[in-house]
């Protein structure tokens, strides 16, 4: 996996240009595939939410094509179409964040209910996916510190003071996703009490 290291900065060490990639069952059973780009000593973590008939690579990371118009363009490199460089995610690690996100059920590579395309019951489903992947990203980042540390059996989610700030991004559809997250949260303090979110960008026309 290749390293970058930001020798002028302070706030991080090294990070990846390959994403660390997860599948992981949602609370109605749905496979989720889960993708993340880490930091070394983060600052902060990113959250980010795609759109309507898209998928997390496709919106945050860079395409491998030469666009010719705003009808045409050309492909460059198949093998490697999802491009690190330049992109979103970069610069939010180059500035110290860790960078996490989901392909929504039925978008990307994660399956849909009833294994279709583009497919929910509700649109809260989208939400309290993010909801659980939030908190599953904290866990996990708990979980690491208390391997680090002699004693890890007195430390829990409970520490907050510990938690890293967490920040939301949506864009087009999840844009009102992000929304619709803390709206949620805002009315369940046992939710929120896990997850230590300090702000919120949603990019969607919707709400100019």
């Amino acid at each position: 996996m290749n390293n970058l290291t930001l020798g002028d900065s302070n706030i991080c060490g090294t990070f990846n240009k390959l994403p660390f990639i997860e599948s992981y069952y949602n609370r109605k059973g749905i496979l989720l595939k889960s993708y993340s780009w880490l930091v070394k000593n983060a600052i902060g973590i990113i959250v980010l939410v795609h759109g309507l008939s898209a998928h997390l690579r496709l919106q945050y990371l860079k395409l491998n094509v030469n666009v010719v118009n705003n009808d045409y363009a050309t492909l460059i490199d198949a093998d490697n179409y999802y491009i690190y460089e330049d992109s979103w995610i970069e610069e939010f690690n180059k500035n110290g964040y860790s960078v996490y996100g989901i392909d929504l059920q039925g978008h990307g590579e994660s399956d849909g209910l009833d294994k279709l395309p583009l497919h929910i019951n509700n649109f809260d489903d989208y939400v309290y996916d993010i909801i659980d992947y939030m908190r599953r990203i904290n866990n996990s980042i708990v979980l690491e510190k208390s391997m680090q540390k002699s004693t890890s059996n007195k430390y829990t989610i409970e520490n907050r003071e510990e938690l890293l700030p967490m920040y939301l991004v949506g864009l087009s559809m999840g844009g009102n996703i992000v929304l619709r997250t803390l709206e949620i949260l805002g009315k369940s303090n046992e939710i929120n009490s896990n997850l230590n979110i300090k702000g919120c960008i949603s990019l969607a026309d919707i709400f100019k």
